[in-house]
């Protein structure tokens, strides 16, 4: 009975032994051995490398040459030691958890109004590793050129659909002018939801149709593409402006009834009384 119980477990611990050495590491799906078994031959590039042994050499290579061929959605890990390996490689660009952090990325910088740059702060991007080692940065490029429309498609639809609802809107609008003499004007709208709730939207900022015309006729009819674009030119039942002259007469031509802001016009009322005679003395005091 003895020598059956002692038969049977060397039998057990050869069967177990075997089995290890066919799983082998998956890195060999990417290498060759050579003849004396002591290097190993990129099937990739064809480059020659030391084993020693073991595979991490051959991790490395594939981690810093071909980090697309070395992935755990596409490659199942075998042993601790490979997921130990592993644990630095990139999500592919086109990975679902890729795309998620891409995306929270482009939120926290739409939100707290920080820079595309800020994705090249080094303590950052140390935080971002540390939190998660396989999620690469994308580039300020491709957030501002990419990311970012995206975000702004899918809020501009979404906006869109609220303001089908509504029957009336009220916008308000200001325009500033650039060092370069260019006029951009921002135009915000304000309305009621179906759940009577106060919203406010930004509609856009951009450029005057004719970026040097300030005429009436030339900002009347910047107003009016925005807000054909948006489907609100039969919606719209005022305009908050300033109190410039150009303002109201863009209003007028538009058809809308022009509210003037209030707090430009008790702006212009201090800087009147201000001027006037009697207060010199008090202000020269």
């Amino acid at each position: 009975m003895e020598k059956h119980v002692k038969r049977t477990s060397k039998e057990n611990s050869e069967a177990e032994s075997s089995k290890r050495k066919r799983e082998g590491s998956i890195v060999w799906q990417h290498f060759e051995k050579t003849n004396d078994r002591k290097k190993a031959i990129c099937t990739y590039c064809g480059k020659m490398l030391k084993t020693a042994g073991n595979t991490t050499n051959l991790t490395d290579h594939l981690k810093r040459i071909h980090p697309n061929r070395l992935t755990a959605e596409k490659l199942p890990v075998s042993t601790k030691l490979d997921a130990f390996l592993l644990r630095d490689v990139q999500y592919p660009a086109d990975s679902k958890r890729k795309k998620e952090l891409d995306k929270h990325v482009m939120r926290m910088i739409a939100l707290d109004v920080q820079p595309f740059s800020i994705v090249n702060d080094t303590g950052f991007r140390a935080l971002m590793h540390k939190m998660d080692p396989r999620y690469k940065l994308p580039s300020k490029t491709y957030l501002r050129d990419v990311s970012l429309l995206k975000v702004y498609e899918s809020l501009k639809g979404q906006l869109q659909s609220a303001l089908e609802c509504v029957e009336y809107v009220a916008i308000t609008t200001d325009g500033w002018t650039s060092k370069t003499n260019e006029s951009y004007l921002t135009i915000t709208c304000h309305f009621i939801n179906t759940e009577f709730q106060l919203n406010s939207a930004v509609l856009s900022t951009s450029t005057l149709l004719t970026s040097t015309n300030h005429t009436a006729a030339n900002i009347a009819d910047s107003i009016r593409v925005v807000l054909t674009e948006w489907g609100l030119m039969g919606k719209v039942v005022s305009i908050v402006t300033d109190n410039d002259s150009t303002m109201k007469k863009a209003c007028e031509l538009l058809e809308v009834k022009h509210f003037p802001c209030f707090a430009h016009t008790v702006n212009l009322l201090v800087q009147d009384v201000l001027k006037l005679e009697i207060l010199g003395p008090i202000l020269t005091k």
